[in-house]
């Protein structure tokens, strides 16, 4: 249901407004943070399997590696990035496409690694959480 609703927000809703909501509903995903503080977690026992994984050589085990990166690792996110870009450029009436304003780009270049580091170290750091 809640696919469905963001699926509909994002074709009526302006775009402005959507990545809004989206970086405001981001803070939720701060709770996993929260409850790993709140759970007692053995710390040395996560830092070992973490280091040191144990490979189960059944069916059940190799299942799941494949639905968590299914999951995880979506054909999306090979040009997320560029697609998030090519929307600004046409929101913000002062970015334009660097063919058209080449000065733009080691701006562009370096706040979109930027973006991508925070953002990267992030997902990892809730992944962990999880």
């Amino acid at each position: 249901a809640f696919g469905s609703f963001c699926a509909i927000l994002q074709v009526f809703m302006a775009y402005r407004r959507y990545v809004a909501v989206l970086k405001w509903l981001t803070l939720a995903l701060f709770a996993y943070f929260g409850t790993v503080i709140a759970v007692h977690v053995p710390w040395g026992e996560a830092m070992r399997g973490l280091l040191l994984p144990t490979f189960l050589p059944d069916a059940a085990f190799w299942t799941t590696v494949v639905a968590v990166l299914g999951t995880t690792i979506s054909p999306y996110l090979f040009f997320w990035q560029a697609a998030q870009e090519a929307e600004d450029v046409h929101v913000e009436p002062e970015r334009k496409p660097l063919v058209k304003a080449p000065h733009q780009g080691p701006h562009a270049i370096e706040r979109i690694r930027v973006d991508t580091y925070v953002g990267m170290a992030f997902s990892n750091l809730v992944a962990l959480a999880i």
